[in-house]
């Protein structure tokens, strides 16, 4: 615990404060099956022996996010060669099971490539949020658990179907995690209506950006009745929500199978590598007993896995309180553990 804790306050110092020493940061190019892929390479300050992949969220920002590229500056600092790819799914703020294709032939390149992984050592991902439980399924898919050594996921999902009744329903929620998904599940059935889409792309980048100024009020103005009746009820109507919601879920389930295709359960038994889940005990996006009973999971399937809940973290932002100093010490052993399986193959 106290190499892990060591380990961890490096990282975070290299994350919060300002560092002296610049980051060479490049642009590469990745094509898999699926997609050409832009990247940035964050190259380590000494010679790297292992690369991260950093999968960033459904950011506004996309893979140029803030908080990725700390995180991405930080693991680099500490030895090691990071790469933030940009995926199109991703970057659309699309929720769609394909992506977990998409990610895994990543890993499978970059593991493989000759020159962002020339030791062709076992790979470390770090990923939050929904892109966590994505990185999770890729990587826990038999053909390419053999690439991974360790994971650090932060704010992550056991079962995707919690976090969308979480989302839809509960009462004081994170809104830009619900206009996402609202505007995912309108889009992909029946339901879709462009007027009603074009709204909820405008709140999602109100949000997301924190627009002094919100473009929604002025665009609703020049909405259809009809549209700006159904926005405004699927916001304010709890009833109507679910039941609009659970509709056009089990639609979209009939046709593609969305929910077995996100299911962990099945993947679980071939994991070859370990896990660190960090989560924030009051997430209001992803409730902190998905990464439990992730945790219990593995560890029922004699998996290595190391589970950290904090006050310190939201939903994967940082949170001052009073008891901080014994927060930071349990964030700090749960960044540290990834960091530790690392070195330690070395």
């Amino acid at each position: 615990m106290a190499s892990y804790r060591r380990l961890g306050y490096r990282f975070l110092l290299r994350r919060y404060l300002p560092q002296l020493v610049s980051i060479k940061i490049s642009q590469q190019l990745i094509s898999t099956q699926y997609e050409t892929h832009s990247a940035l390479v964050y190259e380590a300050t000494a010679d790297a022996v292992h690369t991260i992949i950093a999968f960033p969220g459904l950011s506004v920002h996309g893979y140029r996010d803030n908080r990725i590229a700390a995180v991405a500056r930080a693991l680099s600092y500490l030895g090691f060669r990071v790469i933030v790819p940009c995926v199109s799914d991703i970057e659309q703020l699309i929720i769609h099971p394909s992506t977990i294709s998409k990610f895994a032939a990543l890993i499978e390149a970059i593991a493989t490539h000759s020159e962002l992984n020339p030791s062709q050592r076992q790979l470390g991902i770090f990923s939050a949020s929904y892109s966590g439980g994505v990185a999770m399924l890729a990587a826990s898919h038999p053909r390419f658990s053999p690439f991974v050594k360790t994971m650090c996921l932060i704010g992550s999902f056991s079962d995707f179907r919690n976090v969308i009744r979480f989302v839809l329903d509960h009462g004081e929620i994170d809104q830009y995690a619900r206009f996402v998904l609202l505007r995912n599940l309108l889009a992909q059935s029946s339901y879709q209506n462009p007027e009603v889409i074009q709204l909820f792309d405008i709140a999602v980048a109100d949000n997301g950006f924190k627009r002094k100024q919100p473009l929604l009020p002025y665009s609703l103005q020049y909405t259809s009745r009809n549209a700006s009746l159904f926005f405004s009820r699927l916001l304010e109507d709890a009833s109507f929500r679910h039941q609009l919601t659970q509709n056009a879920l089990n639609e979209i389930d009939r046709k593609e199978h969305w929910l077995n295709q996100f299911d962990l359960d099945k993947q679980l038994t071939h994991i070859d590598f370990s896990i660190s889940l960090i989560h924030g005990y009051h997430d209001q996006v992803i409730p902190s007993h998905e990464s439990v009973s992730l945790h219990n999971q593995l560890a029922q399937l004699g998996k290595k896995s190391h589970l950290v809940l904090t006050t310190l973290l939201d939903h994967g932002d940082l949170v001052l309180n009073r008891n901080f100093f014994i927060e930071l010490d349990k964030f700090a052993q749960g960044l540290g553990f990834f960091v530790h399986e690392l070195y330690a193959s070395t």
